[in-house]
């Protein structure tokens, strides 16, 4: 369960990098700001990553990946001040998901070993 809250919200996440990717396009292109070739370059690669980490969830590292993209999605802050503000609430459903993930995932582990333990143990009555 873990993996697949996480994956959810990885993809949620790649909305959201998009459409800041929208928001930083109109507010940055400047003579002083970068191009928006280059807005749109990064976002869409942040997006994409946030696409591909969301199918990585169920594999070794696969979290990891994904708690590195929460600190970057942060980091968007710099460019885009609200993102500090999103990114914040992104992170915390993270951790909120984890730990929620990792209890139903330990419940059901316990419910199927007792499940087993009932089947193969009890005795006909």
């Amino acid at each position: 369960m873990t993996a697949t809250l996480t994956a959810v919200l990885l993809l949620l996440e790649a909305f959201l990098v998009f459409f800041a990717t929208l928001v930083a396009v109109t507010l940055l292109p400047g003579s002083t700001g970068p191009s928006s070739g280059a807005v749109w370059a990064v976002g869409l690669a942040l997006a994409l990553v946030c696409l591909v980490a969301a199918g990585l969830t169920r594999r070794p590292g696969g979290l990891a990946v994904g708690a590195v993209l929460q600190g970057v999605l942060v980091a968007t802050g710099f460019v885009v001040p609200a993102m500090f503000v999103v990114g914040a609430g992104f992170v915390l459903l993270w951790l909120w998901l984890v730990r929620v993930g990792r209890r139903i995932d330990a419940d059901r582990r316990r419910w199927a070993r007792r499940l087993a333990e009932g089947e193969h143990g009890a005795s006909p009555a």
